[in-house]
This record gives structure tokens, C-alpha cells and sequence, in this order.
């Protein structure tokens, strides 16, 4: 599994629009995925990786920028 975490933001698990937690790091299976909603309010560079350093080390990792 995966934490993955996102810097600068919180996001909504689930579908837009939805009622799920607000959270900045979210467990993702082994070749899976999930459903995230986050408002794009703080511009900047911000990295989203995951916790497990090992994985960080090997590449999961990647940056997330974006202007106002």
C-alpha cells in the first residue's frame, strides 16, 4: 500500500461535490487508485509523494505546480 501524501493542500475523498473526509494523505492499494477533490487555492510548488521512504527513494514521488 501506499500514503500518499499531497503538500499545501487537503482534499476530499471521493467524487467532486461529494461529503467525504478532508484529509492530506490517503492510502492507495498496490496498483489502484482513488477519487480525490481538492480546490487549486494555493498556488505554488507543492510535492505529493508517498510515506514510505523507500518507495520516495525509487522515484514515487512528483511536484504539482500551478499558478493563480
Amino acid at each position: 500500500s501506499h500514503p500518499i501524501h499531497l503538500h499545501g493542500h487537503t482534499f476530499q475523498l471521493g467524487r467532486a461535490g461529494g461529503t467525504g473526509p478532508r484529509k492530506d494523505t490517503v492510502l492507495v492499494p498496490p496498483m489502484g487508485s482513488v477519487d480525490v477533490d481538492f480546490a487549486a487555492d494555493n498556488p505554488g510548488k507543492w510535492m505529493v509523494h508517498c510515506h514510505n521512504a523507500y518507495h520516495a527513494e525509487a522515484g514515487m514521488m512528483t511536484r504539482l505546480d500551478y499558478t493563480s
